[in-house]
């Protein structure tokens, strides 16, 4: 790892450590949190298989063609403003996820932040009506060559689709990423030591063909996660991308965007 790159490593099949490292990912103390055996990796290929035939029935939506990848369920960043159809395919989505993995995604993975997080909980976003919430995560499908261009989250927020979760949320975002398959190569997770506060304007909103900025020589660390690993990291402070997906396996990842509550007393997720 790189020298700037500070990461816990956390076994989530044994006893989870005394401290709260979420929290002081929250803090600036650390990068990242890597939760190793989130589920075994038996359970992820039984998953794969699953989700390379849609056999859940999930909703399904892309990223700008360019990426070569897609998404199951609807990813707010890509939403219209309008986000009437997000709100009422949601609870299709959740209903698909809750069958997908033994315990539950949502179940698991809400469980482990909070422990991580001195008891502090994690739910997904409420909505702007009764009864309605944003979509707790959603699943990413990288093909061949598929990729993400280097970016920053704290740009998401300026988005018009986060008009409502905007004035909800602190604005310091991070991420987790959930990995059911891993790439034949490539795919990897790169996380640069260039931060939000002095670089995010050259990178802001990147989401077409046009080439990115270059990052030709900055510092930087590369993730491949196993099947069945988890990492949560400050994504929102700190410039990262995937890199090409190279070979015929599909990169299969659960990804959610999170924030603290502007209450303070939770921290609110969203896909």
């Amino acid at each position: 790892m790189g020298n700037f790159f500070r990461i816990e490593t956390v076994d989530a099949e044994g006893p989870l450590p005394g401290t709260a490292p979420l929290a002081a990912l929250r803090a600036g103390a650390l990068h990242a949190v890597l939760l190793r055996h989130v589920y075994p990796a038996q359970a992820m290929a039984e998953a794969v298989q699953k989700l390379d035939a849609n056999a859940p029935g999930f909703v399904r939506s892309d990223f700008p063609a360019a990426f070569k990848a897609f998404f199951y369920g609807l990813n707010l960043n890509l939403a219209a403003p309008d986000l009437a159809p997000y709100f009422a395919a949601e609870p299709a989505f959740r209903a698909a996820l809750a069958g997908l993995l033994r315990p539950d995604a949502e179940t698991r993975i809400t469980g482990l932040l909070q422990a991580l997080d001195d008891g502090r909980r994690y739910c997904a976003a409420p909505g702007p009506h009764p009864g309605a919430r944003y979509f707790f995560t959603t699943l990413r499908g990288h093909g061949t060559g598929g990729f993400i261009p280097p970016h920053f989250d704290n740009e998401s927020a300026l988005r018009p689709s986060y008009r409502h979760l905007a004035g909800l949320i602190d604005p310091g975002i991070f991420s987790f990423v959930l990995a059911f398959s891993r790439a034949d190569a490539g795919g990897a997770l790169e996380f640069f030591n260039l931060r939000a506060e002095d670089h995010a304007a050259r990178f802001r909103n990147v989401d077409g063909p046009s080439p990115p900025p270059s990052v030709e020589g900055v510092e930087k660390v590369a993730i491949r996660l196993a099947p069945g690993d988890m990492v949560v990291l400050n994504s929102g402070g700190y410039l990262h991308r995937v890199t090409p997906v190279e070979g015929p396996q599909t990169r299969w990842t659960a990804c959610s965007f999170m924030a603290p509550s502007l209450s303070g007393d939770r921290v609110l997720c969203w896909g």
